[in-house]
């Protein structure tokens, strides 16, 4: 008596099915790993804004005023347009040329942050600006608030509709910072 060798195999409908299961798996995954990949660069550039808020608190410590601030008000610092004096300030050193540069108030030169290159602007050329800074969107529109007359609170003020809302009260801090939204990118701040 001879036995009959059965092959298994997978049918077409079979092969199909897991397919259309593997489709449905990725349109759920995909989306997901966007919004992760998206709170991981704000995280992260949050994390930049807090280094620049310790900087110029270390600034303070090491020559008892804050940089930026002329006069007894508060002030906003735009970073989209003063990119190059608080990176010299900052850093003690020449935003383009990198050499040691009294800027600011810093007469010696003392570096409070150092900037790494993902800070920097990535231009269309893909080849990074050295004097702008740019969030890990790659966008400009970063704003500080130095509390300027010494009350300890400091209230944002915001410009644009897209990105984090001014909060009602004055904060109570003597530094805080925010990146307001575009198109293309998230606005968020540190009091969130």
């Amino acid at each position: 008596m001879r036995h009959m060798n059965k092959k298994s195999a997978f049918t077409l409908i079979e092969l199909l099915m897991v397919i259309a299961i593997i489709g449905i798996l990725a349109g759920i995954l995909i989306p997901t790993v966007g919004a992760v990949r998206k709170q991981a660069n704000i995280a992260a550039s949050k994390s930049q804004l807090s280094n620049y808020v310790t900087a110029i608190q270390l600034f303070k410590g090491e020559y008892s005023y804050y940089p930026f601030v002329t006069g007894g008000a508060d002030i906003t610092v735009d970073l989209s347009s003063q990119s190059t004096e608080f990176i010299e300030t900052l850093s003690g050193r020449g935003a383009s040329d990198g050499k040691p540069k009294a800027e600011g108030g810093n007469r010696r030169r003392i570096g409070f942050h150092s900037f790494s290159e993902s800070e920097f602007l990535l231009k269309d050329d893909d080849t990074v600006d050295p004097t702008q800074l740019a969030d890990r969107f790659n966008n400009t529109a970063i704003n500080l608030r130095i509390d300027g007359n010494g009350d300890g609170f400091v209230k944002p003020s915001i410009s644009g509709n897209k990105g984090p809302t001014a909060p009602a009260k004055p904060i109570r801090t003597n530094i805080t910072a925010w990146v307001e939204g575009s198109e293309d990118s998230p606005g968020y701040a540190l009091w969130d």
